[in-house]
């Protein structure tokens, strides 16, 4: 899986794939017992304590789950996914303390934490696992209010959030304060996201991804299930964590 940094960004989200090793310890971690992770449920949310972070890291990815303990499941739109993508300062801070807090949880709520290391040239660590893995049940957080709606336009094209989210504690926006992505399943794998920064409520997504698609010839012509999800980019603790807000219900994307 990547995600690039560049203000629109198309890539390959196997998130499903992920999923599967729901477990305290991942297959991959089991071919390096010196890289570890582990998750415990703090007052501030969930605590993600390192025991080793390679030196060559340059980068640091770090997705976190939820879905409702379904394990068959049918499509990227049943998992509410949070992500940080962390570098430069943010990760020489997170390799010397070997803690992240990640607070936008909700108590009672059951997470799975993806970790993967990334060296130089986009190239994985030498000797560090593809992934590890963590579980952890929140008994607290700092969570949105219920009841956000990301409603598409009657075309399809666009989509608005009917308010803004309000958090339970005071949070520090990032200046991207906005996010959102069309997730497109092409398998029962995992999706095609399409992604750009938003200026506020409201997104136009098309005519704009349909030709960026075509252009890179990224997905063949057919008919694909598809959803829209809206993110906040927030600071905690020096760390930028894009996290998902609202999506909307499934539409099919016709390609042609």
């Amino acid at each position: 899986m990547r995600f690039f940094r560049a203000l629109r960004t198309i890539s390959l989200i196997l998130s499903l794939v992920m999923v599967t090793f729901g477990c305290a310890t991942g297959k991959n971690q089991e071919a390096n017992m010196e890289i570890e992770m582990k998750a415990e449920a703090v007052s501030e949310g969930i605590c993600l304590i390192f025991n080793n972070i390679p030196s060559e890291t340059i980068r640091l990815f770090i997705m976190i789950q939820n879905w409702e303990g379904n394990e068959q499941l049918k499509s990227t739109r049943e998992i509410t996914g949070s992500y940080s993508d962390i570098t430069g300062y943010t990760l020489e801070q997170v390799k010397q303390t070997g803690r992240i807090i990640f607070p936008f949880v909700k108590a009672g709520k059951n997470y799975t934490i993806s970790a993967s290391f990334e060296g130089v040239r986009g190239q994985a660590v030498a000797g560090a696992p593809d992934w590890i893995y963590a579980k952890c049940d929140a008994n607290a957080g700092n969570y949105f209010n219920d009841g956000l709606k990301l409603e598409l336009n009657k075309t399809n094209t666009g989509v608005t959030l009917s308010s803004e989210p309000e958090f339970s504690k005071e949070v520090q926006y990032s200046p991207d304060r906005y996010k959102y992505s069309v997730k497109i399943d092409v398998s029962s794998h995992g999706s095609l996201g399409y992604s750009d920064r938003g200026t506020g409520l409201h997104w136009d997504f098309e005519p704009q991804m349909t030709n960026d698609l075509k252009e890179g010839e990224h997905l063949q012509n057919g008919n694909y299930p598809a959803y829209v999800t809206a993110y906040h980019n927030i600071i905690y603790d020096n760390v930028t964590w894009t996290v998902e807000i609202a999506k909307t219900p499934e539409f099919i994307y016709f390609l042609n």
